[in-house]
C-alpha cells in the first residue's frame, strides 16, 4: 500500500499546506480519500494523474474536503486527447448522495462516455478486493462524518477525517500499520470536533498503532513541533508531523 499526503492542511488557505486530501494505491486501485481544493494539482506534483483514479472516498462534505470534486469530474470530461471510459466511484457517509445531486450534478453535467456513481458506504464495503471499514466520528452537529480503514492482505491504514477523541476511533484504528489523524491544534487551543495533539497520542496509544501521522494542521502561532512534543508525552511509538507530498509505504 502506498499513501501520499496531498494536503496536510485545513480550510484556511496556506502556501505550505494544501486542503485535505490523500492518495492511496492498493491492489491495483488508485483512490483519493477526501479531495480538497488543489488536490488535482498535488497529484500532478506527485507525478500521478487524476485521469487514472478509480474512486474517491469522502469523510464528510465540508468544503475543505470536497473542493476539487467538481474540478475532477470536469477535467475528466474536457482534457484534450483523453477519453475516459471506466467508471468513477464516489463514496461518502449518510447524506452524501443528496449532496452530490444538489451540489455537483446541478453544476457539472454527468459525462457521456463514462459513469459517475455516488454511493453511501455502510460499516463495511469491499472495493475490488480492498476491504473498507467505516466508523462514525464526532465532528459536526449538522452532517455525518466517518473515518475509513482500508485493509489489503495483512496491512491496514486508517484515515480519521475530522474527528474529536472517542472510543469508536480507538477501536477503528486497532493495530493499524499507519494511522493518519486529525491533529488540528495543540492542547491549549483545543476545539470541539477536532483532536488536540495530546488526544492524538492517547488514541494511538490505546489503539496500539504502528505509525502515527499528525495531519489536518491548522496554522498556529509558534512552533509547529509543539504538536509532536505533546503527542510524544503520551505515545511512545513512531510519530510524524505531516507535510504535503510526504509518502508512506506499508
Amino acid at each position: 500500500m502506498k499513501i501520499i499526503i496531498l494536503g496536510s492542511g485545513t480550510g484556511v488557505p496556506s502556501l505550505k499546506r494544501n486542503a485535505p486530501g490523500y492518495y492511496l494505491a492498493a491492489l491495483g486501485k488508485e483512490i483519493l480519500i477526501d479531495c480538497g481544493s488543489g488536490s488535482l494539482l498535488q497529484l500532478e506534483r506527485s507525478g500521478l494523474s487524476y485521469t487514472t483514479l478509480d474512486a474517491v472516498f469522502f469523510t464528510h462534505t465540508h468544503p475543505d474536503h470536497v473542493g476539487d470534486l467538481l474540478p475532477l469530474i470536469h477535467a475528466l470530461k474536457v482534457t484534450p486527447g483523453f477519453r475516459r471510459e471506466k467508471r468513477l466511484s464516489l463514496f461518502g457517509p449518510r447524506g452524501f448522495v443528496e449532496f452530490f445531486r444538489r451540489n455537483i450534478i446541478t453544476v457539472a453535467s454527468l459525462p457521456k462516455h463514462f459513469s459517475v456513481e455516488a454511493m453511501e458506504i455502510g460499516d463495511f464495503f469491499e472495493f475490488d478486493g480492498l476491504r473498507c471499514f467505516t466508523t462514525p466520528t464526532v465532528h459536526s452537529d449538522t452532517l455525518h462524518s466517518v473515518a475509513y480503514r482500508f485493509e489489503a492482505d495483512t496491512r491496514a491504514v486508517v484515515f480519521s477525517g475530522d474527528c474529536d477523541y472517542d472510543l469508536g476511533i480507538v477501536q477503528h484504528a486497532k493495530q493499524a500499520d499507519l494511522f493518519i489523524v486529525d491533529c488540528s491544534f495543540p492542547q491549549a487551543l483545543k476545539r470541539a470536533g477536532h483532536c488536540s495533539a495530546s488526544e492524538c497520542g492517547q488514541l494511538a496509544k490505546q489503539a496500539n498503532v504502528e505509525q502515527l501521522v499528525l495531519s489536518h494542521l491548522y496554522p498556529i502561532v509558534g512552533r509547529e513541533d509543539t504538536r509532536l512534543a505533546e503527542c510524544r508525552e503520551i505515545f511512545s511509538g513512531s510519530v510524524t508531523l505531516a507535510e504535503d507530498l510526504m509518502e508512506f509505504q506499508i
